[in-house]
């Protein structure tokens, strides 16, 4: 039956596996013990994924003739596509045990080790395997890859990079690379090597998806939708795509497109904690609360510790108006951030302090610490002394008040005096108790300093009979939708009888030469570089009639003086504006103007134009 074995040998090299298939068959109805036959015939039915019937067939080729290393190789091979990666490993030993310089053989029993997770006993196995066959493209790969999951991402790179000289264009080399080096921070490098492994082979879909993440995380956003779009074509059901398309899509403001992504990633992945996390997040992003609480419950139903779900669930609750549930979950923000060496003090949680000093330090922005000041005399009714630390830009502007709270002042940066406990400044509400009902809502709680006043005195200008302050733009942070651009302004611009004054003291050249150029140049009025602190902001803010603003700094300071205020929200503001209401309860003054959809400040700034037209 020699021959017939030979034509089945010759049938399956030409990969004409049928033929090959019938004929190793007629040689084992001949000689059912012909080794070769059974062994080749188990090869056959592994590369057609019967792997069970493979390691059968290379069993009984194994008994007999135990001493044959390629026949143990190839029962390995088989056990570890059934699975059984510990039998798998027994057989590389053995094939090793019987050729010690068996490249193939520490090949594979590195791949075993890798798929086990023990990525140092893999990298010693590729590193024997190239000891033999120093020029194999694949073991170099596979070593880069076991030293990047050990952490050992430059010598991985180096690797891959050995790989590619050897085989130019290797697409899982060039992934693998950007991976590393992506580990490295640094994602500029990392992104050209994807977009070459997809030149190679266009339909992988792990170099779409991490290239897709690379955008996302260089806040390339549009260009991560268009390649996790790629992906998703390949491997519509792949969770973390959909869970990263989805993501990306929140972070361009398409948050309505995002749900359906996000609600996908759930439904095929329950415990994608993160995914819960995102869902929620979009939820919000359109001012659904409710459905936001849902989805961050199951996330933390998940992760209990996940900070930003806790915190995000609490700007849900606050929003609401639910503070009993609300400022507790807040302080969760503190995980959220790098805590000040300040916190190593005792916490204050409201109790009587007859007898020891309070510091009381402030936190976040200057808005916030503008807004939550006002609690601070109502610490102070329950502590013997308080500090407060606050931003040094808001020092002379506060300084007066906190004199007649009886409350010690410092800039941060400077040494702490000696305190018995502390709070941060946006804590006061929980502990005093606050509720939605007994927010302290006196305005104003804050005065321009005397010295001020008379330094800004006549020196607004102008000819119209009203002067209103103007401020469109913040800080600019990732997501940031309280900023709108100078141009859709102009319908309050084309009023008449309005002098503009610009409070904002950040412009950027463009936005100055705007200004500057804009037909109605001589009713904008800017004061640029003249602007040092907040107490200066303040004087100019107490000689206007009324201030139009974004939710800024600008908008609490006009508030905390009580001095008219239009405030322009986007959609889904932030919590302490609370849902739907014109009105606020931190502020008496102020009106506030929602954008009826995301995006939509055109709506907001004609409401606005309105509203002064006819005041």
């Amino acid at each position: 039956m020699q021959p017939v074995f030979d034509r089945a040998f010759a049938a399956h090299r030409d990969g004409r596996l049928d033929d090959a298939e019938r004929d190793y068959r007629a040689t084992l109805d001949h000689d059912p013990s012909h080794v070769d036959a059974l062994h080749l015939l188990g090869v056959l039915r592994h590369q057609q994924g019967q792997h069970a019937e493979a390691a059968a067939l290379v069993r009984r080729a194994v008994d007999l003739r135990p001493e044959d290393a390629a026949l143990q190789l190839n029962l390995g091979n088989a056990l570890k596509a059934l699975g059984q990666i510990d039998a798998a490993i027994e057989q590389f030993r053995n094939a090793l045990t019987l050729a010690p310089t068996f490249p193939m053989a520490h090949y594979n029993l590195g791949n075993a080790y890798a798929s086990m997770g023990r990525h140092e006993d893999a990298a010693d196995a590729f590193e024997r395997s190239l000891r033999l066959q120093p020029n194999d493209a694949s073991s170099h790969n596979n070593l880069g890859n076991a030293l990047h999951a050990l952490g050992r991402h430059a010598d991985a790179i180096a690797s891959f990079r050995r790989a590619l000289e050897l085989r130019p264009g290797h697409a899982g080399a060039l992934n693998n690379m950007g991976m590393s080096l992506n580990a490295l921070d640094r994602p500029e490098e990392a992104m050209p090597c994807f977009e070459a492994a997809l030149a190679a082979e266009p339909r992988f879909v792990a170099a779409h998806f991490n290239l897709a993440n690379t955008f996302d995380a260089t806040g390339r956003h549009a260009q991560a939708v268009a390649s996790f779009e790629a992906a998703l074509r390949l491997q519509p059901n792949l969770p973390p795509a959909i869970y990263g398309m989805g993501n990306a899509l929140a972070a361009i403001g398409r948050a309505e497109q995002a749900l359906p992504y996000l609600e996908r990633a759930v439904g095929l992945d329950p415990q994608f904690a993160l995914a819960w996390l995102a869902l929620g997040t979009a939820h919000q992003a359109l001012g659904a609360h409710a459905a936001a609480v849902r989805a961050l419950d199951q996330a933390l139903r998940l992760r209990p510790d996940l900070a930003s779900a806790h915190m995000n669930r609490a700007l849900a609750w606050l929003a609401m108006r639910d503070f009993e549930r609300g400022l507790p979950e807040y302080e969760w923000r503190l995980q959220t951030v790098a805590e000040p060496a300040i916190q190593t003090l005792p916490r204050w949680h409201g109790e009587s302090i007859d007898k020891h000093t309070l510091l009381i330090h402030a936190e976040q922005g200057l808005g916030d610490t503008l807004q939550f000041v006002r609690f601070v005399p109502l610490a102070a009714l329950r502590a013997a002394r308080v500090v407060l630390e606050v931003q040094p830009q808001l020092l002379p502007l506060i300084a007066p008040v906190a004199q007649a709270w009886r409350v010690s002042l410092i800039a941060q940066g400077q040494p702490s005096p000696a305190a018995d406990l502390q709070i941060p400044l946006l804590s006061l509400p929980l502990a005093l108790g606050t509720t939605y009902e007994t927010i302290a809502a006196r305005t104003p709680y804050l005065n321009v300093p005397p010295s001020y006043s008379r330094k800004w005195r006549g020196s607004l200008g102008g000819q119209a009979k009203r002067k209103i302050g103007l401020a469109w733009s913040g800080r600019i942070q990732r997501n940031e939708t309280r900023t709108m651009p100078l141009a859709a302004l102009e319908p309050l611009f084309a009023l008449d009888g309005i002098d503009w004054i610009v409070l904002q003291p950040d412009l950027s050249a463009e936005e100055r030469a705007a200004l500057d150029t804009h037909p109605r140049a001589a009713t904008i009025h800017r004061f640029d570089d003249r602007i040092g602190d907040f107490a200066d902001t303040a004087a100019i803010v107490e000689r206007l009639d009324a201030v139009v603003s974004i939710d800024t700094s600008i908008a609490h300071l006009a508030g905390a003086l009580r001095k008219p205020l239009w405030l322009m929200l986007p959609f889904a503001a932030d919590w302490r504006w609370f849902d739907g209401d014109s009105r606020s309860p931190w502020y008496p003054g102020a009106t506030l103007v929602r954008q009826p959809q995301p995006g939509a400040w055109e709506e907001v700034v004609e409401v606005v134009a309105n509203e002064l037209r006819h005041a």
